[in-house]
């Protein structure tokens, strides 16, 4: 199974989320629509197994493209921000947070990488290499705590802002298949068929498509502060102690010289 998964590039807990969930969203109109038209036909067996192949396969495709998508819109989105929050947040001329938070940020990513930030804009410097070297400092922070056990929900919400940005790149694609299904069963209404089950299903799914797709751009945002906010908390925190063979925390020692 876990080489099936790397076949598909979905072994990571990231990839599934933010790749494969967009592209099953984008699928299940399809496949279902196609499974209960399909009914009307054909054994319901074989109508199942069609809407399952269908969906799988599509899923994999919708998905590449979701995430190339997804990183297609991620400049021009930040641009309308101002900004992605982990570089905003901290300029020296942002107002988002206040100076206190911003100076114990500062602190905390310089324990970290090493890295300091400026806390105001030095004479000769502009917008563009303060920005440049918030992001240069952001960037190492994401490795410095990638792994570490009180980083977990800096890893969940990066899942969180992935996937709502590969669902926003796509999603008048998603509303675009929603709207086919519906006109798909109409057809096969016209040819003396009764799909009425893949006509409801094809009409919920176009109505939550609608209503996520124009929720979608505020959704994205907010989850794109709530990762900021989790990668600096977890900056500040401290690390755990080192556990010894026999599962106790080693202690600092406290010689005196």
């Amino acid at each position: 199974m876990r080489l099936f998964l790397q076949f598909f590039a979905l072994s990571d807990r990231y990839e599934r989320k933010a790749r494969l969930l967009p592209g099953l969203l984008l699928a299940v109109g399809p496949a279902l629509t196609a499974g209960a038209i399909l009914q009307e036909v054909a054994q319901w067996y074989t109508a199942a197994g069609a809407a399952v192949g269908l969906e799988f396969l599509a899923a994999i495709v919708f998905g590449h493209y979701a995430r190339a998508r997804g990183r297609a819109i991620e400049e021009p989105l930040w641009a309308t921000w101002g900004g992605p929050p982990t570089t905003r947040w901290l300029r020296p001329t942002d107002s988002t947070c206040s100076d206190q938070q911003k100076s114990k940020w500062r602190g905390a990513i310089r324990r970290l990488t090493g890295m300091t930030i400026p806390a105001s804009i030095p004479e000769g410097a502009d917008a563009t290499s303060i920005d440049q070297s918030i992001q240069e400092a952001t960037r190492q922070l994401r490795y410095a705590v990638r792994g570490k056990p009180h980083a977990a929900i800096v890893q969940s919400h990066n899942e969180d802002y992935g996937f709502a940005r590969n669902l926003l790149g796509v999603r008048w694609l998603w509303v675009m298949l929603s709207v086919l299904c519906v006109a798909a069963s109409g057809v096969a209404m016209l040819y003396g068929m009764k799909p009425h089950a893949a006509f409801a299903i094809s009409l919920t799914v176009l109505t939550a498509s609608l209503l996520i797709a124009f929720e979608l751009p505020n959704y994205v945002r907010r989850c794109a502060d709530r990762y900021a906010e989790s990668l600096f908390a977890a900056a500040m925190l401290p690390d755990p102690p080192a556990v010894t063979d026999g599962g106790k925390p080693k202690s600092e020692s406290t010689d005196r010289q």
